[in-house]
Parts: C-alpha cells; structure tokens; sequence
C-alpha cells in the first residue's frame, strides 16, 4: 500500500510536523496541503488528486480517504474516492484517550454513535472503530 497524506496545516507548520510524527512512526509516502494546490484545501478535492498524481495512481476506485472529521469525509467524498471515518481519537469525537477510557461501556457506545452518525450524515462510505480495523476494510475493498 502507498500512503499519501492531506492536511489542513500550512506547509510552514509541517516542517515541524512531519519529523515529529516520523519520530512516532508515521512517514507518509507523500503529502499536500492546501498551499500546494491553491489554497484549495478540504472539503476540496484537490489534494487527494496531487497524492494520486504523486502515487501514480491512476483510478479513485483504488484510493480510500481516511479521516476524523467531517471535512475529511466531505474531501473523500468529492474526490469520488472511498470515504472512511474514524471514531476513537477523532477531533469529531472531541476526547482525549484518556476521557474515552474513563467512559463507561455504555457512554462509549452512545458517544460512537454520535459519531458514527455524524460521519454518515456528511456522506461517509465506512465508519470503523479505530485503526485496528483499517487493514480489514481495505482487504474487503480490495483496492
């Protein structure tokens, strides 16, 4: 798999990012942001597009957008790609690791439904717990 990144940040503040997530394990393939496409960031889907240039992916069929909020949904979703999102940890779900684990079972259920909804109503393809169940739902997609 190739993994391509879009974010709202300025390329000035992923100067600082991007080495601090690779510290952490996370080094995209490539990334953009709205900078490298005319300020056209989310809900734009420009930005997918120039991963896929760069990626050399040649159908949208074969792209699955992942994301916390409703804007990455909405990108997912104008770019015509698969659109995925995450509950656990999500700006969208609004709580720290640790205020989720303080939650009963029973709050957490009602909060990832919230959630879940949310994400439905702006037109997600998938919703999925956390990243443990990505690898899955790529399989089943077959992209």
């Amino acid at each position: 798999l190739k993994i391509g990144s879009t974010t709202g940040y300025t390329d000035k503040m992923m100067e600082i990012v991007v080495p601090e997530a690779a510290k952490q394990g996370y080094s995209p393939d490539c990334w953009f942001s709205p900078d490298s496409v005319g300020g056209k960031g989310r809900c734009y889907p420009y930005m997918i597009f120039r991963n896929m240039q760069q990626l050399q992916i040649s159908s949208v069929r074969n792209v699955v957008k992942v994301g916390d909020t409703i804007s990455d949904i909405k990108e997912g979703i104008n770019s015509g790609v698969w659109s995925v999102g995450v509950i656990e940890g999500s700006s969208e779900l609004g709580l720290s690791e640790e205020e989720w684990n303080a939650l009963s079972n029973a709050e957490k259920s009602s909060e990832a439904k919230r959630v879940e909804n949310s994400f439905r109503s702006a037109g997600a393809h998938f919703v999925i717990q956390n990243m443990l169940e990505l690898p899955v739902l790529i399989r089943m997609l077959g992209t």
